[in-house]
């Protein structure tokens, strides 16, 4: 248990310095705030990217989606009603607090512009990399985004290294 925490140590501390080094080299960087839009804000821009992706989604979703809170997202959706580009829909008659947000066409002109300039980032970023390091990088992403859905809250780096140091003290005072 004790080499664990350490393992995952190493790989937190390289994950985080590749993270550091991705943010310098720009990879992180909202590609929606490179679109030259006459009306929209990139928050904007992003809840049609979100709703286009996903389809419809309820405005808790959406905010969450969005790491915003619901009276900034209410405001936001309210916005994009008006421009045309969104339309609410009421949950059913047992529960009308369900409301789900869906593109208009011309909501879904814009969502369609907007995920071409997140294409678009993404192609440059992996530009640099040769065929079979994408596809490995690629296979390597959507195994740890399936080991994340079939896996619980991991522990925190502390819990990992109170259960060896427990372990391995009773051992100790045992022999």
């Amino acid at each position: 248990m004790a080499e664990l925490a350490s393992e995952v140590r190493v790989v937190v501390a390289r994950l985080r310095n590749l993270f550091i080094d991705m943010a310098r080299q720009g990879a992180f960087a909202n590609p929606l705030d490179e679109i030259p839009h006459d009306t929209l804000e990139p928050r904007q821009l992003q809840a049609l990217w979100w709703l286009r992706a996903e389809g419809l989604l309820t405005v808790n979703a959406l905010a969450t989606r969005m790491g915003m809170a619901m009276p900034p997202t209410t405001r936001l959706l309210d916005r994009l009603e008006e421009l045309e580009l969104v339309a609410r829909h009421r949950g059913t008659r047992a529960d009308k607090r369900q409301v789900r947000v869906l593109l208009t066409d011309k909501g879904r002109e814009a969502g369609d512009a907007a995920d071409a300039v997140v294409q678009e980032r993404l192609a440059r970023l992996l530009l640099p990399m040769e065929g079979e390091d994408r596809s490995a990088l690629l296979d390597m992403l959507e195994r740890w985004m399936e080991a994340l859905a079939r896996k619980p809250e991991p522990l925190t780096l502390e819990e990992h290294e109170d259960e060896p140091a427990a372990a391995g003290a009773g051992r100790r005072t045992a022999a």
